[in-house]
């Protein structure tokens, strides 16, 4: 199947007319912690000048039964059908010039196929450097600075050398396959991860995404103001902690990670590094001892950016269930 045709530019768009050196993709994979992707697209898209200049064709991509999209029944009609859709949008930086950002779920098909559509868009578009963001749920304290670790197509193309602490198999999310095309490809393509505290994963934590924007001037991309981000970050910031000050077990917990993230930045990268399986073993210590209530109850009266009451954590205890290293020997995985 020809791969041209599973991406079109909008009818108004002169595709020759467009140019931009940096390509930003927060396509959806199967963890993104902290809902850095969905903050980052609002930021961006709210912030900034953009329109949408192209579109995959999702009746071709996108397993509906699988995931249902959601439409509002109202009395006796539908209504607001959330079509899914991967857009490209040009988006214009503070500096006048512009960038392209990839938004939409991850393809539930013809994985294959959409990386060559988007190989070649990024040929067509002049795009010098492709950089992939998400969240990851980790065992960091969010008293520390956030950790952003890389993976590139090729090691070089990395600019801070900041990458996950050992070889790790995992099940393969698209922006995987993506990267490994691009490198084929001879592009330049990086990704970035923000560790996001593993109790807080479920929540909306608007400094991962301000990590992830600072990063992404790091590995040579675009400056983008981050201001509004930190608007929404401060009261978050200030719910985790009220709630981790009423708590002894919660103070407990970040305590341990406080110690192990503290060991592990002194010792720097001469000292043996734990495995994937000691430190899923060391988050779940510490939650084990947690009621249902506790954590997930930590950023209560922390308003998401569209309004809605955010929670930290999962039911239980948050994060371990899926992602703590496998009983089959898988480790973390960085996406």
């Amino acid at each position: 199947m020809d791969a041209t045709t599973l991406f079109s530019y909008e009818s108004h768009v002169d595709s020759r007319s467009l140019r931009g050196r940096t390509l930003l993709v927060t396509l959806g994979a199967f963890s993104d912690a902290g809902s850095v992707q969905d903050l980052v697209d609002d930021h961006l898209l709210n912030s900034l000048s953009s329109r949408v200049v192209g579109r995959l064709d999702m009746d071709q991509v996108h397993d509906y039964a699988g995931r249902r999209p959601e439409v509002t029944l109202e009395l006796d009609h539908f209504a607001d059908y959330e079509r899914p859709e991967i857009l490209l949008h040009e988006v214009i930086d503070p500096d006048g010039e512009p960038f392209f950002l990839l938004t939409g779920p991850e393809p539930s098909f013809q994985w294959e196929r959409v990386a060559s559509a988007l190989r070649i868009v990024v040929d067509q578009l002049g795009i010098e450097r492709t950089l992939l963001l998400q969240g990851f749920p980790a065992p960091v304290p969010h008293t520390r600075e956030l950790p952003v670790t890389r993976f590139a197509g090729t090691p070089d193309s990395i600019s801070v050398r900041r990458t996950m602490p050992g070889t790790f198999r995992l099940r393969a999310p698209f922006t995987a396959l993506l990267t490994l095309r691009l490198a084929e490809s001879g592009h330049d393509v990086v990704g970035l991860v923000a560790h996001v505290p593993q109790y807080l994963h479920d929540a909306t934590y608007p400094d991962a995404a301000i990590a992830l924007l600072r990063a992404v001037r790091e590995e040579q991309g675009p400056e983008l103001p981050v201001g509004a981000l930190e608007s929404q970050a401060i009261p978050v910031r200030e719910a985790i902690a009220s709630q981790v000050e009423e708590q002894e077990q919660l103070q407990e917990m970040v305590h341990g990670l406080e110690q192990r993230y503290d060991r592990m930045i002194t010792a720097g990268v001469t000292a043996e590094v734990p495995s994937a399986e000691d430190i899923a073993a060391e988050v779940e210590q510490y939650l084990a001892g947690l009621d249902d209530s506790a954590p997930t109850d930590a950023a209560d009266g922390a308003d998401a950016p569209d309004g809605r009451q955010e929670r930290p954590g999962a039911e239980g205890h948050p994060g371990t269930e899926d992602h703590h290293a496998p009983e089959d020997g898988e480790g973390q995985s960085p996406a």
